[in-house]
């Protein structure tokens, strides 16, 4: 992908192509704290989002299979193939943005979080992903896990908190910068010095969260050098500073954004 890119030459012209561009672009994006392609972790790089943005592209359009079947199998092609689990948070945010017909499935959406491997959702209060058999109430467990939980609190607001508070965010940063690339970088960091990245929070608690959202406050109100000093203190102590969840988010943002596009044309 080019290192500039100008929003309004960006073509979409289906689902599938909405999913993957969103997906791509934000893991291009040189996002403080996480991967893009000049910046790898010791166990992840850009190519492994690379292989996720395909695979969730085509799983998510296949629509002879209900929503969260297609949801469970990009987590765990995805698995299979990069030996991560990249994409979980992006699958369970975009799901229900493509298709909204997996209430009646969360069993299944409680099995693929399991199976990723991922940290963060699989104890919600009485209802433990490991131990849950039978029909869930995927309603009830993500308003449970909402406070603690960015993604689960788009569940519980009916995805109201992603449309009214980060997409806007996303489409003014983009809008207002000379290239897109930076202006979603720009957007990641406002979005982490207004709210705790819930990752961070959950790998390091609540205080440090606090930090890391008032650093970047300061980073984006500073100077190129204020974000390179952001950027790096992220990056310490192994990458556990990684604002994953924003990330997430961003990429659902992106979505909205470029289904916008198709619906325009």
């Amino acid at each position: 992908m080019s290192d500039h890119i100008d929003w309004d030459s960006i073509r979409v012209a289906n689902l599938r192509d909405a999913i993957r561009q969103a997906c791509i672009l934000e893991a291009t994006a040189p996002k403080a704290g996480n991967v893009h392609p000049a910046a790898s972790f010791k166990d992840l790089n850009y190519e492994h989002f690379v292989v996720a943005a395909n695979i969730t592209a085509e799983e998510l359009v296949r629509t002879e299979l209900s929503i969260a079947q297609r949801m469970r199998r990009a987590v765990l092609k995805t698995r299979a193939t990069t030996g991560t689990n990249v994409n979980l948070g992006i699958v369970l945010l975009l799901g229900p943005l493509v298709d909204n017909r997996l209430w009646n499935d969360g069993a299944i959406i409680f099995d693929c979080i399991r199976l990723a491997g991922a940290g963060g959702l699989e104890t919600v209060d009485s209802m433990d992903v490991h131990q849950s058999t039978g029909p869930v109430d995927l309603k009830a467990a993500m308003v449970l896990a909402a406070d603690r939980d960015d993604i689960a609190k788009q569940y519980a607001t009916e995805f109201s908190d992603l449309l009214e508070n980060l997409v806007p965010v996303v489409r003014e940063s983009i809008s207002h910068a000379t290239d897109t690339l930076a202006g979603i970088a720009t957007a990641h960091l406002r979005i982490l010095a207004s709210r705790p990245d819930s990752l961070i929070a959950r790998k390091n608690g609540n205080a440090i969260a606090q930090d890391v959202m008032s650093r970047a406050a300061v980073a984006f109100a500073g100077d190129d050098d204020d974000r390179r000093q952001f950027d790096a203190h992220l990056r310490s102590d192994a990458h556990r500073l990684n604002p994953g969840t924003t990330a997430d988010l961003i990429a659902a943002s992106l979505f909205i954004l470029l289904r916008e596009k198709i619906e325009s044309q």
